[in-house]
């Protein structure tokens, strides 16, 4: 294969290919990115098996043909060029580039080996504005569980689709994410999906910057997910489990809440998981006469206090929570001031913002501590 094109069109293509690829795999041609160039376009594809990325852009090629090269290593290379053309040639064997007066020469593998892309029978079909998408991503992800020991459903992230509806929800146990927003093309009928949270990341990555996403079931068994938009395509295996029932967890009703200024309070938890220092990070929220207090305290630290004016309703309450959890959770909240809603010092309490997201409706609820 032979072709030509710009430094920026390649190096986004194949850095965004690389961050699919597994550092420690034991399968040789998975540690590569595949080249293919083919009617005036290259298209650049990584995989895991589970997960796989197709990034495509426009060249001039002189000949048709594929290779596969060191991912990580080509793309840091691509990565420390000024902007230009170069010129890349492909054998079975080796990739050389031409850029400027540089020549490098790169081991490759033959294109065969690398694994095919998933099937294509389609299932579910549906689309949603990207900004959109991108935002649902965002402001649910980091609530899924990290832990493998927890799970792969844990891992996930629920996809629900009704209707012209779109809700992603995310839950590590502890603390709850959910966010609803309209899609562009919806279906009839309802769907479920559990995909893989890194994937739902690499497609906020990839797509965000786009006007639509498509999104379609791929496979007899609707077992594989393709979220596309332009030339960018990510296929991922979905998680196959029963997620858990987050309805149960949200209280259906609250007695008491309070309304703060967002930036205050992520202030005030930051000084105060400071001296919290422990694995909990414990620090205890006292509500009482449009007040809110602050406290955290350890043995090696010392002592904090905060206070800040709210809005207050209902009963006074002292509940403690983990504030890094609460921290992360207020920082996706895209609303000058946050309302939290709570039932006792033991039950769950609900966070969200009190003006809206246009085009979404967010929500979190977080575990309290036992004091």
């Amino acid at each position: 294969m032979k072709f030509s094109c710009t430094t920026k069109d390649i190096a986004a293509a194949v850095g965004a290919a690389s961050k699919v690829v597994n550092a420690h795999t034991t399968v040789p041609v998975l540690s590569n990115v595949l080249l293919q160039a083919d009617d005036g376009k290259i298209a650049v594809r990584a995989t895991d098996l589970e997960l796989t990325l197709q990034y495509g852009f426009a060249a001039e090629i002189s000949e048709r043909g594929e290779v596969t090269v060191p991912a990580k290593l080509f793309a840091s290379y691509l990565g420390n060029l000024s902007a230009g053309r170069l010129e890349f040639t492909g054998t079975p064997t080796r990739a050389s580039v031409k850029y400027e007066r540089s020549n490098y020469d790169f081991h490759a593998l033959p294109a065969d080996e690398y694994p095919p892309l998933p099937a294509s029978a389609r299932g579910a079909q549906f689309a949603a504005a990207a900004k959109r998408f991108r935002d649902a991503i965002e402001g649910t992800i980091f609530a899924a569980s990290s832990e493998e020991a927890r799970g792969a459903v844990l891992m996930g992230t629920l996809l629900e689709v009704e209707g012209n509806a779109l809700t992603l929800v995310a839950t590590d146990g502890y603390r709850l994410s959910k966010f609803t927003t309209m899609l562009d093309e919806g279906i009839s009928g309802a769907e479920k999906f559990i995909v893989p949270s890194r994937a739902l990341a690499e497609a906020a990555r990839n797509l965000g910057a786009a006007e639509r996403v498509e999104l379609n079931a791929l496979g007899a068994q609707s077992n594989q997910l393709q979220m596309s938009a332009g030339d960018v395509a990510i296929t991922v295996r979905l998680v196959d489990g029963q997620y858990p029932n987050y309805q149960q967890v949200i209280p259906a009703k609250f007695d008491r809440s309070m309304t703060v200024t967002t930036a205050q309070l992520v202030g005030s938890l930051r000084r105060a998981e400071l001296v919290a220092g422990d694995r909990a990070s414990m620090v205890k929220l006292s509500i009482a006469n449009q007040t809110l207090i602050l406290t955290a305290s350890s043995d090696t630290s010392g002592n904090a206090y905060e206070e800040l004016e709210i809005e207050q309703t209902g009963e006074d309450l002292t509940i403690a929570f983990n504030a890094r959890y609460l921290i992360e959770i207020l920082n996706h909240v895209k609303s000058e001031r946050t309302v939290m809603e709570f039932l006792g010092p033991l039950s769950p309490a609900a966070i969200r913002p009190l003006e809206p997201l246009e085009g979404g409706q967010q929500l979190y609820v977080l575990m309290p501590l036992r004091q």
